[in-house]
């Protein structure tokens, strides 16, 4: 009896795994196939953006590279990676894609900026100062683009870039738009080396009647608001499609 149960054991075994793989092989068949045994359709993965809450864009994607600050360099400010300081350089995203972000110095002690719209300088010289009751304050103007459909004023794309000198107590600097009364995700980006940089965006597209505002957070490293006034808090309107174009800021 124990010799034929001997045998006998192989030939349940493999029969349980036939009937498994035939089972398998149905079951696949029905997650790739509709009812009617057609191919059902896949959906694409959604972009993926660092962060654990769905409410906030982490912007900061990590350092530059020796490469990056060679593309911010010209020839009136400095030809040598090796002959520039880097106060602030960082990757972030982007609208469809990424860029780096650099303050740099020279050694004449001017200061020159870069970030997806290009080079940039600090809006006054010297370049403001931050204190306990004055936390923030614009290190540009920043730049914004409207891009619009023709005379419809249909938004296809708002790209923003706001440049800050932070004082110390500052952690990270938020920024989030309302779109038809909807506020959107916080976006977000850490304060480095005394300075804090935003490129945010919109995507459309959105009717011509929409209305947007933007909305800052300022907070320190426990995630408290700071008090400061160089940045809107409550919501500011913005001119949407209504004149298009690029703007300053600040």
């Amino acid at each position: 009896m124990r010799k034929f149960a001997d045998r006998f054991l192989p030939v349940i075994s493999i029969a349980a795994l036939v009937a498994a793989l035939v089972l398998g092989a149905g079951s696949l068949r029905s997650l790739v196939s509709g009812a009617d045994g057609s191919a059902a359709p896949i959906a694409a993965a959604p972009p993926m953006i660092p962060t654990d809450d769905p409410a906030l864009t982490e912007l900061d994607l990590g350092a530059t590279t020796s490469d990056d600050v060679t593309g911010c360099l010209t020839p009136g400010f400095a030809t040598d990676v090796d002959s520039v300081d880097v106060l602030y350089g960082v990757r972030q995203h982007r609208l469809g894609g990424s860029s780096s972000v650099l303050v740099l110095r020279n050694a004449d002690g001017d200061v020159r900026l870069c970030d997806q719209f290009g080079g940039d300088a600090p809006s006054q010289a010297p370049q403001p100062t931050t204190t306990s009751s004055r936390p923030v304050a614009f290190l540009s103007t920043g730049r914004s683009s409207w891009t619009c459909a023709g005379t419809t004023k249909v938004l296809q794309k708002f790209e923003q870039s706001t440049w800050l000198v932070v004082a110390p107590e500052v952690a990270k600097v938020q920024q989030r738009y309302w779109v038809g009364g909807v506020a959107g995700p916080w976006f977000e980006s850490e304060a480095q080396g005394g300075y804090a940089h935003l490129q945010t965006w919109l995507e459309g597209p959105e009717p011509a009647a929409t209305t947007y505002a933007e909305q800052f957070r300022v907070l320190d490293a426990d995630g408290n608001e700071i008090t400061q006034e160089a940045l809107p808090t409550d919501l500011k309107a913005l001119a949407g499609c209504t004149e298009g174009g690029s703007a300053q800021i600040g």
